[in-house]
């Protein structure tokens, strides 16, 4: 396994070489091109490493944007979970059903195209995000750069967020929910750092399109979310009309609106028209997240609570220095300073106030705002202590923040050699990997599968499987209409019926599932 052999090591060794050397490039030689170009490679293999960690799919909910994205490959708009459901199953029921539109297919377009490039892999899927978030680098940096006019804060905000413990373990699918919020949030995050070039640019409607074009792809990974660059884009313009009016631009506004449309509104036709049953079911789960908890409770301090994870609970200290500093300095934008801050506002308002369902990364797609204002904090706070204010303690202060951010310790928590979980969920892959359906198992139904595990398998390979098993009278019928079984032996979630042993038309798989 990747994680614990002397080729990882010495790789996570070049990694930590290329990350030092971009810190030093940048507060002792003063070298900004080659220390933003050393954190990108180092942010890129980093994501590499973290798309090889884990070599089984995760349980929620990669799995199964990984089994649709596999079915979009040969069907690209017929999103299906399921192929072949020759069970009964329930539309609302997105862990079960066979017409898949519980989200929106970008990035598991993404995924499909990587998976025909790269193979039927859990890396595969995961190379997307590897190549979003080494982006999203340059797009913080970039960001922080324009609007606070600090190359310090900017240089902090992207290499915080290169060794963001949260964002690496999203691109391994080991948070819910994993690729589509690696997606959403680098679209959000492209549209943000597209208006910040609009503002300085004489290309008005180029940027503008721009814009347009990353809300589009962003509602088209998620939902509606992804407009929260064009309120702070109106906050704005309405901030900076006190004096006088300028309709030219809410013109741009409206121009980057319309682009949006065009890129996500085609697909909300033609899923309401081909599948209408389930799209109808899929805007009532979307309403249905405000107004009922839907399995995820929380309170209203859960968003604020999850920063501690995300960010990480010590760094949390310098947001409330970053804000003051950021409000007061004379050389930033003051309007897009409030912009900004309200984005991010409204989200932790909308997300802990209104919506019942509480997921971790509802508020995420804001997270390269609050790295830039985290490191406007770090940067001022390093400045006002008298030992550190100097550049070779500001280096090993820096160093030490960055290997407080990527939480190794967490990492290394999860995939201890002593994590049954984990080491169960490597072991049934091999199983599934290693099963042969060219011979005795070939055109059969796989039965009685690990809880949900069933997805995994049809994922490997070709084949139609459950992590159940019917009745008697439903068994015999779908025996009687040529359907052939076979079925995993008694495993310590769920134990074959008699009727199924003594069935001479199902094979027996004898291979210990955990």
């Amino acid at each position: 396994m990747i994680f614990y052999s002397f080729e990882s090591s010495i790789y996570i060794l070049i990694i930590g070489i290329f990350i030092i050397a971009s810190i030093y490039f940048h507060f002792i030689k003063k070298n900004q091109v080659k220390a933003i170009i050393f954190l990108i490679i180092a942010g890129f293999f980093l994501r590499i490493l973290f798309a090889f960690i884990d070599p089984f799919l995760q349980d929620w909910d990669e799995r199964f944007h990984a089994l649709v994205a596999k079915n979009l490959i040969t069907n690209p708009f017929q999103p299906m979970l399921r192929i072949d459901p020759i069970m009964p199953y329930k539309m609302e029921d997105w862990c079960c059903n066979h017409i898949w539109v519980h989200k929106q297919p970008l990035f598991l377009w993404q995924m499909a195209i990587s998976m025909k490039l790269f193979g039927i892999n859990e890396i595969a899927i995961r190379i997307p995000s590897v190549i979003m978030g080494s982006i999203s680098i340059f797009f913080i940096y970039d960001i922080g750069k324009n609007w606070i006019k600090h190359i310090d804060v900017a240089y902090l905000a992207a290499l915080f967020f290169t060794v963001s413990y949260y964002q690496l373990e999203l691109t391994s699918g080991r948070f819910p929910l994993d690729q589509n919020d690696v997606a959403f949030a680098f679209y959000v995050t492209a549209s943000i750092w597209a208006y910040v070039k609009y503002l300085s640019s004489e290309e008005k409607l180029k940027w503008s399109l721009i814009i347009g074009t990353f809300v589009g792809c962003s509602i088209l990974v998620k939902w509606l979310t992804g407009l929260l660059i064009f309120g702070g884009w109106g906050l704005y313009l309405l901030l900076e009309s006190r004096n006088s009016f300028d309709l030219k631009q809410w013109r741009y506004l409206m121009t980057a609106a319309l682009m949006s449309m065009m890129i996500f509104v085609p697909w909300q036709l033609y899923i309401a028209n081909a599948f209408p049953i389930e799209t109808s079911l899929m805007h009532q789960s979307n309403r249905d997240h405000i107004f009922e908890d839907l399995g995820h409770p929380g309170s209203i301090w859960f968003h604020l609570n999850h920063m501690r994870t995300a960010y990480g609970q010590f760094l949390l200290l310098f947001i409330p220095i970053g804000f003051y500093e950021i409000l007061k300095a004379k050389e930033i934008n003051k309007n897009l300073s409030i912009a900004f801050i309200s984005m991010i506002l409204v989200i932790y308002f909308f997300f802990s106030i209104i919506v019942k369902t509480k997921m971790p990364a509802f508020a995420f797609p804001v997270n390269s705002l609050i790295w830039i204002i985290l490191a406007a904090g770090v940067v001022t706070s390093l400045k006002k202590i008298p030992m550190i204010n100097n550049i070779y303690w500001t280096f090993i202060s820096v160093i030490l923040l960055s290997f407080y951010t990527l939480k190794p310790w967490q990492i290394s928590k999860h995939r201890s050699k002593s994590n049954v979980e984990r080491n169960n969920k490597i072991e049934n892959t091999i199983i599934y990997k290693e099963l042969n359906f060219e011979d005795k198992l070939k055109n059969r139904v796989v039965l009685n599968c690990k809880s949900f595990e069933d997805v995994e398998l049809m994922f490997y390979k070709d084949v139609n499987a459950y992590h159940w098993y019917p009745k008697k009278d439903i068994l015999d019928s779908l025996i009687d209409n040529g359907y052939k079984f076979a079925a995993f032996k008694n495993h310590n979630n769920q134990l074959l019926p008699e009727y199924i042993y003594n069935q001479e038309n199902i094979i027996i798989i004898d291979k210990l599932i955990k």
